[in-house]
Formats: C-alpha cells, structure tokens, sequence
C-alpha cells in the first residue's frame, strides 16, 4: 500500500494523527503553537522521523519552510471559541473578524502552495451560523478559490464508536483535477449504521476502570452538596422548578448543559469540553470528577496515549481534540474513494442522506419549548402585578438594622416584603424599586418594594436597593441572589419583572431604565442610541459597569464589536458574581489576574 505523505496543521495533541495512524498516512510534519501541545504530541512519537514537535506559529510561518516536498493530504482544525456556543454566551460572536477566526486563512495558505490531493478542515458547528453564516461562506469561497471542490457533514462521534455525544463540522476538499464527488462514512454504531451496533455507553466503555468500593470523599464548595441528589444523566435542571424540585435553585436554561452534569452508564455522555470549571461536567456517576485515564476513553484515545500533563491541562488538550475514531473513519473514505485502496472500502452516506441525530435533538428541543411556552404564555398576558398566589404562611421578618448613615427597615407578612433605606426621616422618598415574583418563589415571596428617603438620589443608592434584594432573596428563598432566579442572559426565564422610579436623571437612573427595557432581549445596542444621554458613550457604560451593570462591550469582551454594548441583566450584580474582565481599550480586554 502506498503511503499517503500528509501534514497536520493545529494539531493540539493530535487526533486526527492518532485515528488515521494504521491507514498508511504518514504525517511528514506537525504543526503546533501550544508548548504543553507538543510536548504531548513529542512524548507520542506523532511526527514523522522525529519525536520532537516545536511550537509553530502559523501566521509567522511560511509553507516552504514548514516543509518541503510533495503532500498528498493536510488535517486540522483551527481554534473553534471565535464560532462556539461559549463563545456567543460571553457576548457574541465575532467569527472571522476575531483574531482566532482568521486563522483559517493560513490554514487555506497552506492549502494553496501545497496543492494536496485534499484536506479535512474540522470545527464546531456553530461556524455554520456565525454572522448568519457569512463566515461559513467565505471560507467556503476561499478554499474554492485555491482549486477546491468542497463537501461537508456535522458528524456526531457517538455514531463512530465513540462514547461521548460530540458534534463537530467537517468539512472535506477534493483537488478540481481530481473531478470526484466526496462521499462521507456511514456511521458504525447507532440507528444510522447498517451494522446495529448500539451506540457505546461510557458504562461500557469505563467498566473495567470503575470500582464499586471506591470511597469518594464529598465534594464540597458552593455546589458540592447537590452532586450526589444528581440523577445519572441530568444536570443543574434537576434543581428548577420545571423538573418538579420542590426546593428549586437554578432557573430554567441558567447554566450551560455541563453545569453540574454527571454521567449516565447507560448512554454516551455529553460533549468533553475543553475549559471546566469547578462544577462543570461530566461528573463520574460516583459523585466526583473524571479522571485523565477516563476523560481519554471518553474521547476514543488508546490507553497507551500518555498525556504527560495535570488533570486540567490534560482536559482542555483532550477537550480540543479530534476524536480519532471519527478521524480513521474520514481517512478511510479517502483513502479508499481518492485512491481507491481496497481494503479501507466502507459503507458511506448519500450526498443527501440526513442523519437521525439531529432529528432527536430537534425532538428534545420541542418538547422543552412546549412545556415552557405553556407555563409562561399565561404569565405574561397578565398585567404587571396583578397576577396573585396564594401567601404562604405568615413570616416574622420585623427588622432594624445600620449600614453606614442609612437606617434599613424590613418587614415581611404574607409574602409580601417592604424594605425602607433611610438617610433622613424628613426627606421623601427619592427612589422606588419593586419586583413581583412568580411560579415557586411567590410562594414564599410574592412582592419586594425597597424605597430610599434621602435629599437626592445617587448612584450608590441604586446599589443598595439591589444589594437588599439580592439579601433578601437569600435569606428567604432557596436561591442564593436575583442572578439564578433571571436566567442566562441569551436565553433568559425570569421569576419576576420590576418597575423602578426615581427623581433623578443622572447616569445610574438612565442606565437602570436601559437596563430594565433591554435586558430581557439581550441584543447588542449601537452607541447612537444613547447619544441623547451622553456625548462620551464609553464613560458613560463604564460608570455603569463600575457600579455593577454586567455590560459588555468591546473594551470587556473581544467578541463583541466596537460601537455597540450589551447590558445583560437589568440588575447590579454583587461583587461575588460580576464577570472579571478589566475595562481595556477596544478589542483588548483582558480578565484579573487571581
């Protein structure tokens, strides 16, 4: 069998390398930018004639000096945050105008001087739809501009073998000369496959390395207490009301899907991502985070893949990475239909064959949107605070207490609570915030009305309202703040709405009305919509961030565009979860150093 001379371009620790190793493709060379990458792709003996991989960057490097010599096939997948749902959850997504986007331009560089047989370009799915799917598009154009005809799939790994639902984009170019129709693989397992072979479940697949004695300490943290009442397969829902919870403490749609996942052994898990905090999933049905050992079989790697890194730097490559199944799986329909190898013929797909995983998602997505349009249709044909539940029982919540030269005063009956901040009894009332709350909170808290009697209203006295009801809520309810009871920003479920009055016009109060008439919708603002309030936008925004708005714009965030803001919850947050990106000059913004 002829070997196949091939290149790979953004190898991370190289999953498609270790996929199409036994296929004859011979990967001349290897090229990588991350230090902590290569030396896992080093430690692997991944490059051809040399176990040494060295950081590479692409945009400084030119194709003749990566390699010189005739390339039959070039791999690889260029960072995918400019077009992921994590990157539209922190303010949009900028595709290819982000510096990460236009990578794909050297990857199309590349392409073009080494004219192969073909390549395999692999990315999230949500290229597809960046900028309406404009990026999409362009790429597209581009790789036919440099002699291309392009086929692509979004492929779930689970279909290959793989224990782990995991979408990716891939898309295929076939060299113009060539004059062939590229078809992809048939899936191996699941309803799709001509085999029947059961999709592999991560029971399956971690069986041998699962002990049942294994005592696993708690958890702990903020969230560690929840882990173990988790049922296998869900996540944080099973905490809301819409699952039933009698003590909710999320809001619907809040979180991502991995926030506080665990694993199911009786089905592949969710997608292995590549940043996790703390809470996030996949947690091991035994109440703990996956092991390296366990997150590699997840992935498809053979336990003989050493990843010679800490659990988290080992998570992030694994999370980056082809699944090699998935990558043999392409190879072999390359290399049988290109240059028509025998012994790789496999079952593939009709150009316009759809897969049924798509259809079970677009199942699951209904009936959730169903169930909530029906609990919230009633909800909002009801006038603002006129909608009632029944008080629960009665509450003692008399209060008296100091915060710098304010008298607070609370009182709470039948679920209705009033709260008075108060600098000078002889002055009026200056500024009014209230909030009805609805679905189980109201069972416990149907109404908060805060009221500030001071000479003038001012900016900190915006914060204090909030601060109390954010306490508030707390300390009645089983939510910790207002932030879990309002949703994620993009796909917002509020437990309440909320009016508020003041007697001023200054900054504080402008940004407030801009937040409680924008947030619910979430969309990108342009400044000349507040031209009429200030002449200086950026300041203005700032002071509202500094007082704890959540507004995005480019100086937080490099995903959104200059000249527009978002401004996600028309609350101030609490310092404990305000995001930590610095205010930086446009398109350079940059988190705190902790």
């Amino acid at each position: 069998m002829k070997v196949a001379k091939s290149l790979s371009l953004f190898s991370g620790i190289g999953g498609f390398e270790v996929g199409m190793a036994d296929l004859g493709f011979r990967f001349l060379a290897t090229l990588e930018i991350d230090r902590e990458c290569c030396e896992t792709l080093s430690l692997n003996g991944i490059s051809h004639g040399s176990r040494v991989v060295t950081p590479t960057d692409i945009t400084t490097t030119s194709p003749e000096d990566f390699f010189s010599g005739a390339v039959d096939y070039i791999v690889g997948g260029p960072p995918c945050q400019s077009f992921s749902a994590a990157g539209r959850r922190a303010g949009g997504v900028r595709g290819i105008d982000d510096t990460r986007g236009t990578l794909f331009w050297h990857y199309c560089r590349f392409v073009e001087f080494f004219q192969p047989k073909a390549f395999v370009f692999e990315n999230v799915r949500g290229i597809l739809s960046s900028k309406g799917g404009d990026d999409f598009a362009l790429i597209c154009d581009s790789f036919r501009d440099v002699g291309y005809r392009l086929h692509w799939r979004v492929l779930n790994a689970a279909d290959f073998g793989v224990p782990q639902f995991r979408e990716r984009l891939f898309l295929v170019g076939i060299r113009d000369d060539l004059d062939l129709e590229f078809r992809f693989p048939r899936p191996t397992h699941g309803p799709d496959s001509t085999s029947g072979l059961p999709y592999l479940t991560a029971g399956e697949a971690l069986a041998d390395l699962d002990d049942p004695d294994e005592v696993v300490p708690p958890y702990g943290g903020k969230y560690g207490d929840l882990i173990p009442d988790i049922p296998e397969g869900e996540n944080y829902r099973f905490f809301t009301e819409e699952m039933g919870h009698p003590n909710p403490r999320f809001a619907w749609r809040s979180r991502f899907s991995g926030f506080l996942y665990k694993m199911s052994r009786d089905e592949p898990c969710r997608t292995v991502v590549s940043q996790q905090g703390r809470y996030d999933g996949p947690f091991h049905w035994r109440n703990r985070k996956c092991r390296t050992d366990e997150f590699r079989r997840l992935q498809g790697f053979p336990d003989s893949y050493d990843i010679p890194h800490n659990s988290i730097v080992a998570v992030k490559q694994i999370g980056n990475s082809v699944a090699p199944p998935v990558a043999r799986a392409l190879g072999m329909a390359l290399r049988f239909q290109i240059e028509g190898v025998q012994k790789f013929e496999l079952p593939l797909l009709e150009a316009d064959e759809s897969l049924s995983f798509d259809k079970r998602k677009g199942v699951r997505a209904r009936e959730s949107g169903a169930k909530k349009k029906m609990q919230y249709s009633e909800i909002s044909q009801l006038s603002f605070f006129n909608q009632r539940d029944e008080p629960s029982d009665f509450v003692d919540f008399s209060d008296l207490r100091r915060q710098g030269r304010s008298v607070i005063t609370r009182s709470m009956d039948s679920g209705i609570c009033l709260v008075q901040i108060v600098e000078d009894e002889k002055s009026s009332c200056v500024g009014e915030l209230r909030l009805k709350f609805f679905g189980p909170v109201s069972k416990k808290l149907s109404s908060l009305d805060v009221s500030i009697l001071a000479d003038e209203f001012t900016a900190e006295h915006l914060v204090s309202m909030w601060q109390q009801a954010h306490k508030l809520v707390s300390e009645v309810t089983s939510f910790e703040s207002l932030h879990p009871l309002w949703g994620h920003f993009t796909e917002p479920y509020p437990k309440f709405e909320a009016k508020f009055e003041s007697s001023d016009l200054g900054d504080a109060s402008q940004l407030q009305r801009i937040a409680l008439s924008e947030s619910r919708g979430g969309r990108l603002i342009p400044y000349d919509e507040i031209s009429h309030l200030t002449t200086e936008p950026e300041l203005f925004l700032k002071h509202g961030r500094d007082i704890g708005f959540d507004i995005r714009t480019s100086n937080t965030n490099r995903t959104i565009p200059e000249g527009v803001f978002r401004i996600c919850y028309p609350f101030t947050l609490p310092k404990s979860l305000r995001n930590d990106y610095l205010w930086s000059p446009a398109g350079q913004s940059k988190r705190f150093d902790v």
